[in-house]
């Protein structure tokens, strides 16, 4: 089997949980014997494509990349009130990309073209135009509903008018996309349950984000020297979400937790810190900025904590995080998509009152810690092994190709 994927960022490095579902998912399909093709927006302009840790993978997946300037703009923001297309989906339109699709279709043969993201709809058309394959999209959310979420929380009047009308014609693209695939592949089954809604006529099914389990070795239980717990937080801190979870964690609930636990120590990594962050650090909030290696971060801390007040999808450093046998703190909607059980392989907190009685259970029983984590690991060898979720999109792919030659 031939496929192609279109990704709207680079699979590497593995910072972020886009790049980690596109790498791991490619990563799984490889060792299925699929022959893969992999044409990449990168959007960053300072990383070199030979990267001596992904050779291996950037030779096997024939990966191609064209450098994109996908970031947010003040005047083309606001010139984009003038026209019909959402500014989210327009970033991501390229002449040059559109080059290289048009180059390969016309080049070479391909049974599935699968889009990695709802952005890459915008190049369904020149798909159509030069190739038969079967058109798969695999989002990583649903991202109106993502877009939609952050709405509800603080935002100035400015910002939501122009979210608002923006989301709106996000809905329309997502709704018209949808029908126009041939198969989605959601990442949880509440995505897949939203997508079904959205294009009742498209099949759909729900395949997790999936790991190379070998990977991810499975530690002794991390406390600190002085045999206290240490919790962490990892995440990009460009996207909207994580920005608008952490931002509230640091103001609303350490000020709760440090009244009971002035002891409390909370460590926060990943790019693009905000000035805001770097300027709050003290005893008890910790910065640590971009690091080289996430897993050993993971690694050297004891409770993992994810405060998501919105999003969508699946969060995959929650994923990474249950392969490395970590505890884990995060919101119901942090949690979405993972089939849990609250207590026994996750800690749900939704309120500021909730996470210091979860931080508290914690810190009165590490051994309670070490459980929960082990059943983590469980969880996560069950759901989230990328060998096995690839089988099941290989038959899904399958089905639609003999559906169409019906």
């Amino acid at each position: 089997m031939n496929l192609l994927l279109l990704t709207h960022k680079m699979p590497f490095p593995l910072h972020d949980g886009g790049a980690f579902s596109i790498y791991h998912s490619a990563l799984g399909l490889l060792s299925k014997h699929v022959n893969i093709k992999i044409l990449s927006i990168d959007t960053n302009r300072n990383q070199q494509l030979q990267d001596d840790d992904f050779s291996d993978f950037i030779s096997r997946s024939r990966l191609e990349s064209v450098k994109v300037d996908t970031r947010i703009r003040p005047l083309p923001a606001c010139l984009n009130l003038f026209m019909n297309q959402s500014y989210f989906v327009k970033r991501f339109y390229s002449e040059a990309y559109q080059s290289a699709l048009t180059r390969i279709l016309v080049t070479e043969s391909f049974d599935i073209v699968q889009l990695e993201h709802s952005y890459m709809g915008l190049y369904i058309e020149t798909i159509r135009k030069y190739s038969e394959a079967r058109i798969i999209l695999r989002p990583q959310n649903f991202e109106s509903q993502v877009w939609r979420r952050l709405m509800k929380g603080k935002m100035n009047l400015l910002k939501k008018w122009y979210i608002g009308i923006a989301t709106r014609r996000l809905e329309r693209f997502e709704a018209r996309m949808t029908a126009e695939v041939d198969g989605i592949i959601a990442i949880s089954a509440f995505d897949e349950k939203s997508f079904s809604k959205c294009a009742p006529d498209t099949p759909v099914i729900n395949v997790p984000v999936g790991l190379e389990l070998s990977n991810f070795r499975f530690p002794p239980f991390q406390e600190m020297p002085d045999g206290q717990l240490s919790f962490y937080h990892l995440g990009s801190m460009d996207w909207a979400p994580n920005i608008e979870g952490v931002r509230w964690f640091v103001e609303e609930v350490i000020p709760y937790i440090i009244k009971d636990y002035p002891g409390f120590r909370f460590y926060i990594a990943g790019k693009n810190m905000p000035s805001w962050l770097c300027k709050r650090r003290n005893l008890n909030l910790i910065v640590e900025g971009e690091i080289d290696d996430p897993v050993a971060f993971h690694l050297k801390h004891s409770v993992m904590v994810v405060p998501l007040l919105s999003g969508g999808g699946i969060r995959v450093k929650i994923i990474e995080g249950m392969a490395l046998g970590k505890t884990i703190i995060t919101t119901t909607i942090g949690a979405e998509g993972i089939p849990y059980t609250n207590l026994k392989n996750i800690l749900i907190a939704d309120t500021k009152q909730d996470f210091a009685e979860q931080i508290k259970r914690c810190t009165a029983s590490p051994d309670f810690c070490r459980y929960v984590g082990e059943q983590a690991r469980k969880l996560a060898e069950t759901y989230f092994n990328c060998n096995s979720n690839a089988q099941k999109m290989i038959q899904f792919y399958q089905h639609l190709c003999e559906h169409s030659n019906q």
